[in-house]
């Protein structure tokens, strides 16, 4: 006789994998226009990033963006299959971060699965599939949005509930790894730290400090380590940091005080909401010629007619969220409930207080420091539809309409925002032709917009680079996105007032070598050269005897 097979559990659903399934493929396709018109969005640090996309698919790897020895270089893995195939320019560069998003979504999903169950995880991602303008916008971004370390910050919670349920210094081992490679990715990835390290260690105390625990917990650390070695060498390899205290903190009352006006009337309700309090902008409003946000010109959609509500929905179900995670967090029934809820909380928490403290706050653009703040609003929001949907016939009705009025209104406000761009046309379809003929194809032709004094540009006038041109020299934002649309073939070079992200720019240039092109001739820009080539390590009297033109 042979044994009986042994008793399983009941097989996990299938249909949530449909769910998810259903949820990627909307959060592709509401992504489609922002995808197709890239160009008409490409900003400076983003071209900086296709140069950067530039170099990989010509076999010229970097250990870490250029002059950000804080951001390795895994995000240019978003878009370099797109890039390989179809060629590195702004559609394949942008399509990174929605490949991105769908990370976030999958793995928002699968914590959520693991820590609670099926049903909040099904729940979970409404808010990343129906997702406000900011976080669309911000899934245009590469680096900028800091995406892939959302779901990277993600993933090693889910990793911490395999530890923390199943045990085992293999398991703690690679979660190290994996957070020491979360650290290269990007410096942010601390504040995972400083939540999911507290959270796990609070989760082992209270389940009787077991030895084994201090085994997992020695390996995790030599997993870290491990991991942090790639940062290490890009920052010995390639030192160069423009930004030097720009991250520093800052204390001063009044300093704090308009740091929390932002947080709370402009970069909160942008990320949630997708509009800033009290005007309920939908920002960017318009764009320039070169990508450059503006306020919304006359006769164009600002936001859409329902804004408030929208907005009093988003904000009202993110604080009844993050309520019922703070409960989870205290008074969950499993121990890697608990955990994950605690240590979100934690890290949210952290990435809030930096963000008052941080010098590099002044508008709604710094919203993108507060990401980390999504996965808890997701996660509670799972967490909160169950509990409402398990109050009988009443909640069986609430949850779903709540879910339903939150997707069709953020959906809405997506619309609105893309026919206030002019991205889409009163179908929806996708509009590849440049809305108000605002500028020539810049792939034909190599063109900036030229400008008045003070910076506005005057009219449709447009300069022609010239095509012996080496070096383009002006404004931070031009000449990035003008050296990324030219497939590299020119170097951007920006003003000394901004950071210069790329050292050894002038090993091109020299007496019967090279062209530079000043592209804005502001008052006093030869003593603003004469800066930047003496920051080279260069003699300034070398510039009398190379070629400078301008518009």
């Amino acid at each position: 006789m042979t044994n009986p097979p042994p008793t399983t559990g009941p097989r996990p659903p299938r249909w949530p994998w449909l769910v998810l399934a259903i949820g990627l493929i909307w959060t592709a396709a509401i992504r489609v226009p922002l995808i197709l018109l890239a160009a008409d969005h490409l900003d400076s640090d983003l071209a900086v990033d296709g140069l950067t996309l530039l170099d990989a698919v010509e076999g010229r790897w970097r250990w870490h963006y250029p002059g950000t020895p804080h951001m390795g270089i895994l995000p240019v893995l978003l878009s370099y299959p797109q890039a390989m195939i179809g060629g590195a320019g702004p559609i394949a560069l942008v399509s990174g971060g929605t490949v991105a998003w769908l990370i976030v979504v999958a793995s928002t999903f699968l914590l959520a699965w693991r820590a609670f169950g099926p049903s909040v995880a099904c729940w979970a991602i409404v808010p990343l599939v129906f997702s406000s303008v900011g976080t669309v916008w911000l899934s245009g971004r590469i680096t900028g949005g800091h995406l892939l370390t959302l779901a990277w910050h993600a993933s090693a919670f889910l990793g911490m509930v395999a530890c923390l349920s199943k045990g085992g210094s293999r398991r703690a081992g690679l979660l190290g790894l994996w957070c020491g490679l979360g650290l290269y990715l990007d410096a942010m990835f601390a504040f995972t730290l400083a939540g999911l390290v507290p959270a796990a260690v609070a989760s082992w105390w209270s389940r009787g400090r077991s030895k084994a625990g201090i085994l997992a917990a020695l390996t995790f650390v030599i997993g870290l380590a491990i991991g942090a070695v790639p940062s290490e060498i890009g920052r010995r390899v390639d030192p160069h940091d423009p930004y030097n205290e720009q991250f520093s903190p800052v204390f001063q009352p009044e300093v704090l005080a308009e740091h929390a006006r932002i947080l709370a009337l402009e970069c909160l309700p942008r990320l949630i909401a997708g509009h800033e309090l009290p005007s309920l902008r939908a920002t960017p409003e318009d764009l320039s010629g070169t990508g450059r946000p503006l306020p919304a010109r006359p006769g164009r959609v600002a936001s859409h007619p329902h804004a408030v509500f929208t907005a009093l929905l988003a904000l009202g179900l993110f604080s009844a969220s993050v309520a019922r995670l703070a409960i989870a967090a205290t008074r969950g029934a499993d121990p890697g409930g608990r955990a994950v809820a605690g240590g979100l909380l934690g890290s949210a928490a952290l990435i809030v207080a930096a963000f008052l403290v941080n010098r590099n706050i002044f508008n709604s653009d710094n919203y993108r420091y507060l990401i980390f703040l999504l996965v808890p609003w997701s996660v509670g929001f799972g967490l909160l539809m169950r509990t409402i949907a398990g109050r009988e016939v009443l909640g069986r009705v609430a949850a779903p309409a709540l879910a339903i009025l939150l997707g069709a209104s953020m959906t809405a406000s997506v619309a609105g925002w893309y026919l206030g761009l002019g991205w889409v046309d009163g179908r929806l379809v996708p509009n590849r032709e440049t809305p108000g003929g605002l500028r020539p194809d810049a792939w034909a032709d190599l063109v900036i917009p030229v400008r008045a004094p003070g910076g506005r540009v005057v009219g449709q006038d447009w300069f022609r680079i010239p095509s012996e041109a080496t070096h383009i020299y002006g404004d931070y934002w031009d000449v990035y996105r003008v050296a990324f649309l030219s497939g590299g073939r020119v170097v951007g070079v920006p003003l000394p007032t901004y950071p210069n992200r790329f050292e050894g720019w002038s090993a091109g240039l020299g007496p019967g070598r090279g062209s530079l092109v000043v592209l804005d001739p502001v008052p006093g820009w030869e003593a603003m050269l004469a800066e930047s080539w003496r920051r080279e390590g260069r003699d300034p009297a070398e510039l009398d005897r190379i070629t400078i033109t301008t518009p």
